[in-house]
């Protein structure tokens, strides 16, 4: 192994169908697998919302646009 690695590598071992669920997500955001893991755990780090009258609009919205970054819509024409 390389001195020059900048993050940590973990080997994981997963269920069939759940890694069939990573590959499928990442396939939709255009990402890698790795990414896709990556940024669902950090997610699951993040401060949850759970009393929205009291939380500001503009850490909201901060919010609302870091979790539809990556995500694309499709529209019926």
């Amino acid at each position: 192994m390389s001195s020059g690695h900048l993050n940590a590598q973990y080997n994981l071992r997963l269920p069939d169908e759940l890694k069939q669920k990573i590959a499928k997500s990442a396939k939709e955001l255009n990402r890698s697998m790795n990414a896709d893991i990556v940024s669902r755990l950090e997610g699951s780090f993040e401060h949850k919302f759970g009393d929205l009258e009291n939380t500001p609009t503009e850490e909201l919205m901060k919010e609302l646009a870091k979790r539809l970054d990556g995500f694309s819509v499709v529209v019926n024409k």
